[in-house]
């Protein structure tokens, strides 16, 4: 908080608010972290914290090739390509609070 910015990044899903059968604990837990994430968001806002979550969407990892084995992995963006927009988040300049951010591939989308 006695910093001059600082930012906290939290990954979440759509799946938050999706409630897909057989992903319910999985869509508790990012429901959950969403709701962490807007109460610190609030607690935070006199400071020069700024709180918000980033929805990768479906990314070419190992976690979503276990999920979805019949989805062709190349068609979904890198991992490199989705975490430059959450790292871009992390800057200075970026002085959202509160918001759940999407990957788009021609930039951030806010969600809510």
């Amino acid at each position: 908080r006695s910093a001059d910015w600082a930012r906290v990044v939290f990954v979440t899903s759509g799946l938050a608010f999706k409630c897909t059968p057989y992903w319910g604990a999985y869509s508790v837990g990012k429901a959950a972290l969403e709701a962490i994430m807007r109460t610190y968001a609030g607690e935070m806002a006199t400071t020069n914290v700024r709180t918000n979550c980033f929805s990768p969407g479906a990314t070419r990892t190992r976690m979503r090739a276990t999920a979805m084995p019949g989805e062709d992995p190349l068609t979904l963006p890198m991992p490199q390509e989705v975490s430059a927009q959450m790292v871009a988040m992390c800057l200075e300049d970026f002085a959202d609070n509160g918001g759940v951010w999407k990957y788009e591939p021609k930039g951030l989308f806010k969600q809510f």
